[in-house]
């Protein structure tokens, strides 16, 4: 096997993860203008970038519900997800074209990997598309017969262990289409030429996508989290009020409805300056951030993600292994 056929598949493997990848966040986005405009949101733009997240801009009138929100906001994770198990499963097609099933698998390991990641530490961290649409039927300003931070627990719990489960699938399939073009005679080949090509494949595109896209949520690792909820609360507390003093006779609870209805309808350009308008205000109050701040998602991630496939290899080893002792004894 010459090193310089391994170099050539993982500078092509890494090329397809790049593609891919602007593939999934393209659909991720449009999803959520082609939900919003099915609502009668304003549409205001779509943003795809070489690397980092992109964004779609949109906005509801105000008097939307919660509903068209929270479909409009959590399409796009979901989107990533759906598409990625798809794909997923279309690669396991006998294909004549090898090449068609490394593209799908390609595709669906990382956008299937990336919703659930995004999805996570979205509602983990209390920002982006997840905690948005949690916000959107569950406004903290107001007392909901469902606690938000159960909803979340339980969630991210889920949505993290799928990782560990959806890494061991996408590396037992993935082995697959690696033996069309390295075919192996033992586990040990066969990690070898993934540790060779796939792993550098990934750490040079995940390493381009960090340092292209600052807190990008998909990797976020905690950063300065804890100013999320206080930042939040502080953005609906004062669209409170000045809605009670627009409209002295409306109930709080309608008020406080609206305020988050706002909160999450803000388009993603005034987004980032409304949250260091708000940190800002609560620093010069004196208001310090959460003080527990949160355990770090992104190491148990890639923990789950490594258990996931170490399983997969190794289930692997040991069924080629029973399959070869199969033929010897027919044989």
């Amino acid at each position: 096997m010459s090193r310089l056929r391994l170099l050539g598949f993982t500078v092509t493997l890494a090329l397809l993860i790049w593609v891919t990848s602007r593939v999934g966040v393209a659909l991720h986005e449009s999803s959520h203008l082609l939900v919003g405009g099915l609502f009668g949101a304003d549409l205001a733009g779509l943003h795809v970038p070489l690397f980092g997240d992109g964004y779609g801009n949109f906005s509801f009138a105000e008097d939307t519900g919660a509903t068209p929100r929270f479909l409009a906001l959590i399409v796009g994770p979901v989107s990533h997800i759906l598409s990625g198990l798809t794909a997923m499963f279309l690669s396991r097609i006998p294909f004549r074209s090898r090449w068609v099933r490394l593209a799908l698998i390609t595709y669906g390991a990382v956008n299937l990997l990336a919703g659930l990641q995004y999805l996570g530490s979205g509602l983990h961290y209390g920002y982006g598309d997840p905690a948005d649409s949690l916000i959107a039927y569950l406004p903290p300003c107001m007392p909901n017969p469902v606690n938000a931070g159960t909803v979340t627990t339980i969630s991210v719990v889920v949505v993290t262990s799928a990782i560990g489960v959806a890494s061991y699938f996408l590396t037992r399939d993935y082995l697959v289409v690696q033996e069309l073009w390295f075919p192996a005679g033992s586990p040990r080949a066969r990690t070898r030429i993934l540790l060779m090509t796939a792993v550098p494949a990934v750490i040079v595109f995940v390493g381009a996508f960090m340092l292209s896209g600052g807190d990008s949520p998909t990797f976020y690792a905690g950063g300065d989290s804890r100013w999320n909820v206080p930042a939040r609360d502080l953005q609906i507390a004062d669209g409170v009020k000045a809605d009670q003093r627009a409209h002295p006779d409306r109930a709080v609870s309608d008020s406080c409805r609206r305020a988050a209805n706002d909160y999450v309808n803000v388009y993603i350009g005034d987004r980032e300056a409304e949250q260091r308008e708000a940190v800002d205000k609560l620093r010069s109050r004196g208001v310090p951030p959460d003080a527990a701040g949160k355990l770090p998602l992104l190491p148990v991630s890639g923990a789950l993600l490594g258990l996931g496939a170490s399983l997969a290899l190794t289930r692997s080893g040991r069924a080629r292994e029973k399959h070869e002792k199969v033929e010897t004894h027919a044989s």
